[in-house]
């Protein structure tokens, strides 16, 4: 049986997940990544510890804060993921706002640099829908929710976990999906 809607262009891009098999992606996070650099004058002045605080359960951060023994510098990279736009950008916001305080408390120079790697963004009602049916047809269990999985350029997420090769298999060569 065909699935319910299909793209005129033809294939759409299927991106696997590591949710559970047969989930269906009703929404992906989007994905920024920050660096920054604390500079001080002396080694004593660079403070213990971390200096990014705990973000919301909203968002997913990681964070590697690297300092150089005898240097009075702190390296700092991490990537912070977000299923939606306004819990992306206040958890950016407050990873900026936070480097800032630090540097001006602890008289450092501040060095910043994001980029906003992918959007979070819903996925399509019709490609959600076309999936699952025709997931269900092949015999997939289907799930449907958010995937913490960035997806861009119009790809479907869906979970592979515990059935990665028939699905591979079955999207593989299937008219309406293409597998990267």
């Amino acid at each position: 049986m065909q699935g319910l809607a299909r793209t005129a262009r033809g294939r759409t891009l299927i991106l696997p997940t590591g949710e559970p098999a047969g989930t269906v992606a009703t929404r992906t996070a989007g994905v920024a990544e920050f660096g920054a650099t604390l500079l001080w004058d002396r080694v004593q002045d660079v403070p213990p510890g971390p200096v990014l605080p705990t973000l919301s359960e909203t968002v997913r951060c990681s964070v590697i804060e690297t300092d150089e023994p005898g240097e009075a510098r702190r390296e700092i990279l991490g990537e912070i993921l977000a299923l939606t736009q306004r819990d992306l950008g206040l958890a950016l916001e407050t990873v900026l706002r936070s480097l800032t305080d630090a540097a001006a408390l602890s008289d450092a120079l501040l060095e910043t640099r994001v980029a906003r790697v992918a959007q979070p963004r819903a996925t399509p009602s019709r490609a959600v829908q076309a999936l699952a049916v025709d997931l269900w047809d092949a015999g997939f269990p289907v799930r449907f929710g958010p995937s913490w999985t960035p997806a861009t350029g119009g790809a479907v997420a869906v979970g592979f976990r515990g059935a990665e090769a028939e699905l591979r298999r079955f999207l593989g060569t299937h008219p309406s999906w293409e597998m990267p």
